[in-house]
């Protein structure tokens, strides 16, 4: 576990790039997952600060993106409605039948709100910042638990401090590698009740002089209770099920491969000092662009919509200049199957020194 918070002088000599643009391992789809169960330590400061400056220097016309997407709104209000509706006709159904509905739909518009709180969460939709914290309330409704004000929390220190051990919190903690990383049923255990694993991660982690408790996370917790009452009022035990199973599929509860998005995001998957990856295929249309998933780092003000432009702009930094996943299908099998792949396999920095 020494690897958790060490640098040898090996790694140093082995990984020893400063200057933020990262040695790659190719570049184009992933055709062969090359993970070690160790850290990539790296001294540069974030990639995509880096990149960011690059590309706006060659592209200036990305800087001229509009800086919120008001429509996405509509799509909060839809997918919470489909939700609803559906469990309502899943309150007679057979628990095969609600077990299929919620793996093939539910999930699918399940993590497709998860995206939408992400939107929210950079002030990507509205643009005023209350406007989106209402929206955020209303599309974490349907997954029940009280999490998108938490989530909102977390994942800004996850951009502030990227990969940096015990600050961002998207890094897994070594109790996480030593009792399941080195078996594909550890493994599979930490997939299926990632949401169990974060919340738990999440008490390692400090709160940056910041915290997550306030009057909008008092509010996450009322509308949820209460939205569960009501629902469970109205489409009864099985539409619940339906709604809890949708919730938890939709981060890899079961299997589901949409979860394995949080693997293929900042996993190492090759030997270089790439840090994030993208995924381009069907999960954009499903989820709202996710993928771009660099492109979303060195741009976080950019929405959702225009992330596939920006790509196209600059394919020589993305496409045609860093290794990206087609499918989390694959991810999750290599994942599974492949020893070396643990969750150690991270390119890692050492937390900034704090000066008081």
């Amino acid at each position: 576990m020494g690897k958790g918070k060490g640098a040898s002088t090996k790694e140093r000599v082995r990984y020893p790039s400063k200057s933020g643009v990262p040695p790659l391992d190719g570049t184009g789809p992933m055709e062969k997952y090359d993970p070690k169960d160790e850290y990539i330590r790296v001294e540069a400061v974030q990639q995509h600060w880096t990149r960011r400056k690059l590309i706006s220097q060659k592209y200036p016309e990305v800087l001229n993106f509009p800086t919120y997407h008001t429509p996405t709104a509509f799509w909060v209000v839809a997918l919470v409605s489909a939700l609803m509706i559906t469990a309502k006709m899943m309150e007679n159904a057979s628990f095969l039948t609600i077990l299929l509905v919620s793996y093939v739909f539910g999930a699918t518009v399940s993590h497709a709100l998860w995206v939408l709180i992400h939107e929210l969460t950079h002030d990507l939709v509205f643009k005023e910042g209350t406007m989106n914290s209402i929206f955020l309330l209303i599309a974490d409704l349907p997954h029940l638990i009280p999490a998108g004000v938490s989530f909102r929390h977390y994942h800004r220190l996850h951009h502030s401090f990227l990969n940096e051990t015990y600050t961002d919190p998207d890094v897994p903690i070594p109790y996480e590698n030593s009792i399941l990383g080195h078996s594909p049923l550890g493994k599979a255990i930490w997939f299926c009740f990632y949401s169990i694993v974060i919340a738990l991660r999440s008490a390692f982690y400090p709160l940056k002089d910041q915290s997550p408790f306030g009057i909008w996370m008092v509010l996450n917790y009322i509308c949820n209770i209460a939205f569960t009452y009501l629902m469970s009022q109205w489409v009864g035990t099985w539409g619940m099920v339906y709604l809890i199973l949708s919730s938890l599929m939709s981060v890899g509860f079961l299997m589901h491969p949409l979860g394995a998005r949080w693997i293929a995001e900042h996993f190492a998957v090759t030997q270089s000092e790439q840090e994030t990856y993208s995924t381009y295929g069907i999960i954009n249309t499903l989820g709202f662009n996710i993928g771009y998933h660099n492109e979303h780092h060195d741009f976080v003000r950019v929405p959702w919509i225009y992330l596939p432009r920006l790509t196209s702009i600059a394919s020589e930094y993305y496409t045609k200049g860093l290794r990206y996943h087609t499918s989390y299908w694959r991810v999750l099998y290599e994942f599974l199957n492949q020893d070396d792949f643990t969750f150690n396999s991270r390119v890692v920095r050492n937390p900034k020194q704090r000066v008081d």
